[in-house]
């Protein structure tokens, strides 16, 4: 089937996952500097992420593909596959030389020649290679190894592409952490059946700021999608009549930048059905929409600064409000399987996390984050009182939501929940 999403409601198809593996070790050694949000449980993540894929092909017949499966299997049987991946390992795998080459102890030497020679390995060897871009350093005492920059953010294969009505469009990642992951998605992508049928070639584009609505599309621009890089996305062709540009500058409650907060529009603002909207109140009015139109082969300003909560509303959302506290527990990052039936992490159970991090936070820096805290914990005690935890909620079922939680504690610490961890290859 073609690759496609026309809309965040139509019947989910097919996926494609990572599974967190050694990758993420390395990540957790600091998980802020990688980009994760807080500390966790490396091998409970693994099991969440596979009750996940469990929930998805099990309880609701979507089919998952695990990206290094179809990668290895592509490129055994598929020699452009194989080259593609050879390729690729070919510019992850860093050797150095200590000295004058010629000058090295012949094991040396021959251990160099012999890690060269990549063309000879399995293409298992090869994608891990990939994942974990190795150093070897070679001098007259010995071998170094170590790791350069693995790909530690892989498991959430949102971001490396966009699927649109018209295919998929390969991403450009806003941070350098990332970069080599759109390339190794797009084996993975071509290993599955769909290869991408455009890329983002200028700012920077990331899947999590992009929400299909129908005959238009949600593009949220700030941390790590620029006004350039949702026109490239544009460009490359989306397959919609109408974009509304998102643009979020930031927490209100938080005095200063802090990217991590709102990341990705999705972290603060989803879609459950075709009439339903879910959404932080604070931040759906703090972000502006401008909104345009296609005219033959470009899109044109037809509106500018109208607020998303109000964009919303006049396409004919309702907007379930999730607190402060939800929000930052992923309550947003729900997957829609079909209209009105999604998957969600389970909030409850993130938020002890949440709170203490951000307790840490607000002590080390008060006057950035207390405003932060304090909201936080007046909705835990009022969530605990109400027992309205999302998506456990009154708006929830007088909306006739069908929301299935799943345990993602520790899986979303790298900051990202059940929607950050799919690539949609196929909705309708």
């Amino acid at each position: 089937m073609q690759p496609r999403a026309r809309a965040e409601w139509e019947p989910l198809r097919h996926v494609l996952m990572h599974e967190p593996g050694i990758e993420v070790f390395f990540a957790l050694l600091s998980p802020s500097a990688h980009l994760y949000e807080r500390f966790f449980d490396a091998e409970a993540a693994r099991r969440e992420h596979r009750q996940l894929r469990s929930v998805l092909s099990d309880g609701f017949g979507v089919k998952t593909t695990l990206l290094l499966d179809a990668v290895r299997k592509a490129a055994r049987q598929d020699p452009a596959c194989f080259e593609a991946l050879l390729a690729f390992a070919r510019e992850r795998l860093a050797t150095r030389v200590s000295g004058d080459p010629a000058h090295l102890p012949g094991r040396i030497r021959q251990a160099r020649e012999e890690a060269l020679r990549l063309d000879e390995r399995d293409p298992a060897h090869l994608a891990m290679i990939g994942v974990l871009n190795p150093a070897l350093a070679f001098s007259p005492s010995g071998i170094t190894t170590g790791l350069s920059r693995p790909l530690h953010n892989l498991y959430f294969m949102r971001d490396q592409q966009v699927t649109t009505a018209g295919g998929i469009v390969q991403a450009r990642m806003a941070v350098p952490e990332r970069e080599a992951e759109v390339a190794f998605a797009g084996i993975g992508l071509a290993a599955a059946g769909c290869p991408p049928s455009g890329r983002v070639t200028a700012g920077a584009c990331e899947g999590g700021d992009v929400i299909p609505i129908g005959d238009a599309v949600l593009i949220g621009t700030g941390p790590r999608t620029t006004p350039e890089g949702a026109r490239s996305l544009c460009a490359a062709g989306i397959g919609c009549d109408e974009v509304a540009l998102v643009r979020q500058r930031g927490h209100p409650l938080v005095a200063g930048h802090d990217p991590m907060v709102a990341m990705h529009l999705d972290t603060y603002c989803n879609i459950a059905s075709e009439s339903v909207a879910v959404g932080n109140p604070l931040l759906l009015a703090a972000a502006e929409v401008d909104v345009y139109t296609r005219d033959g082969g470009e899109y044109v300003a037809a509106r500018r600064g109208i607020a998303l909560d109000a964009y919303l509303s006049e396409r004919g959302f309702s907007i379930i409000p999730i607190t402060t506290l939800e929000q930052l527990c992923y309550a947003s990052n729900f997957l829609c399987i079909r209209d009105g039936v999604c998957i969600t992490p389970d909030t409850e159970a993130i938020a002890p996390g949440v709170l203490r991090r951000l307790a840490r936070k607000a002590k080390a820096s008060p006057e950035r984050y207390g405003r932060l805290l304090r909201q936080a914990e007046h909705d835990l005690a009022g969530l605990r009182a109400e027992a309205e935890f999302f998506p456990h909620k009154k708006e929830v079922y007088a909306h006739g939501l069908e929301m299935t939680s799943v345990g993602l504690t520790n899986a979303t610490g790298g900051y990202g929940g059940a929607h950050c961890m799919t690539c949609v290859l196929r909705r309708g």
